[in-house]
């Protein structure tokens, strides 16, 4: 699956691996997924790992689409869990920021996007440092 995701409670994040082309149909089917997983919590932040992945060509009407179809999931996420996006490559970067410009207006909690692992890490409240921190993210 291009969207795959680990929940850790212990460090109180969902990371969701982004593996070869992903569509945004991928993104909203695992998104909708984790909602509906027994781990879920609404408190916790979210990690997109996209060191590994590319996008077909995509237009703004289809992220603007997709943000407006997890709507369902930002109602569910706590006004203080964030998401960060770890996008080291050029165009991953650019393709996250413009969902975050999209996505943001109506998502009720924070939304960075970053080119290095550690800033991603300490945006959702995990130290680069901690136990376990080293292998939430793939290197860019």
């Amino acid at each position: 699956m291009p969207v795959s995701y680990a929940i850790r409670p212990e460090l109180g994040v969902m990371v969701a691996l982004f593996h070869g082309s992903v569509t945004v149909e991928h993104i909203r089917d695992a998104f909708m997924d984790y909602q509906q997983h027994p781990d879920f919590d609404g408190r916790y932040s979210v990690l997109m790992d996209q060191a590994e992945c590319s996008f077909p060509v995509g237009c703004y009407d289809d992220y603007r689409q997709l943000a407006y179809r997890l709507r369902p999931h930002y109602a569910a996420r706590h006004p203080s869990s964030r998401t960060a996006f770890f996008a080291p490559g050029d165009i991953a970067y650019g393709m996250s920021r413009m969902y975050k410009a999209i996505a943001e207006e109506s998502a009720g909690f924070s939304i960075e996007v970053f080119r290095t692992a550690g800033e991603a890490l300490r945006f959702v409240g995990v130290d680069p440092l901690a136990h376990g921190a080293a292998t939430l993210l793939r290197p860019g």
